[in-house]
């Protein structure tokens, strides 16, 4: 039996591939969501048809295989059979500041080379699909038909973390007064820069799409937890 039919045989579902380049399906903060999960409801570990009953998904179903392979691809868990939370998944699900749930995201949305590599290419740039495909294209080496099955897909988790792949997004590690309270010394804000403030700290970023979509990522991410808790 060829390899690939064995796998789509055991997860359900193969890797999402283009040339050489791994890529996940699902989006790092819906990721980074399942990994809270497994860290609050389940302990850090659990096995992958146990994860599967909790989800309420078919073991053996394309969209579960989805979004275990993300949860590896992302960093965020090792094992296949056993699902186990990383050093990082784990810092991520507990985060003890703003700063340090920044620096995990920005570690995390580092782990997929493909991505990396769009972003040496594009940079800042808001380009088209068009031009996207393009890039896909030189830095694959793949026939533009397969290019272009793939990259809605790929377009649309690239630019839900391309603020973290660059510099122009920074916490405000917050400091302590004498009474005990938390307060957060941001000074002014420079013009085109937009602020969020948490009850520990601040978020301030260049205001652009991209950072735009890391900050409803966070708020996203924050009224999951509200609304799980």
């Amino acid at each position: 039996m060829p390899l690939e039919r064995q796998l789509r045989g055991k997860f359900g579902k193969i890797m999402a591939k283009l040339g050489d380049f791994e890529f996940p399906e699902i989006g790092l903060h819906e990721s980074v969501e399942l990994a809270r999960r497994i860290y609050d409801d389940l302990g850090g570990d659990i096995r992958r048809d146990g994860l599967a009953i909790v989800l309420g998904m078919s073991p053996a179903g394309g969209a579960y295989a989805a979004r275990i392979s993300a949860l590896r691809m992302w960093g965020l868990t090792i094992g296949r059979g056993e699902i186990t939370l990383t050093k990082v998944g784990i810092q991520v699900s507990t985060p003890i500041s703003p700063t340090e749930e920044l620096n995990a995201m920005r570690q995390l949305a580092a782990s997929i080379p493909l991505f990396n590599e769009l972003h040496v290419r594009l940079g800042d740039a808001n380009v088209d699909q068009s031009v996207l495909t393009v890039v896909l294209q030189e830095i694959t080496g793949v026939e533009l038909q397969e290019v272009m099955r793939r990259v809605p897909v790929i377009e649309r988790i690239f630019n839900s973390i391309r603020g973290l792949l660059n510099e122009s997004t920074d916490y405000i590690a917050p400091e302590s007064d004498q009474a005990g309270a938390t307060t957060t010394d941001t000074g002014p804000l420079p013009k085109g820069w937009i602020e969020f403030r948490y009850e520990d700290g601040a978020l301030r970023m260049r205001e652009t799409v991209t950072n735009l979509d890391v900050l409803i990522g966070t708020l996203e991410s924050r009224r999951d937890r509200l609304i799980n808790n």
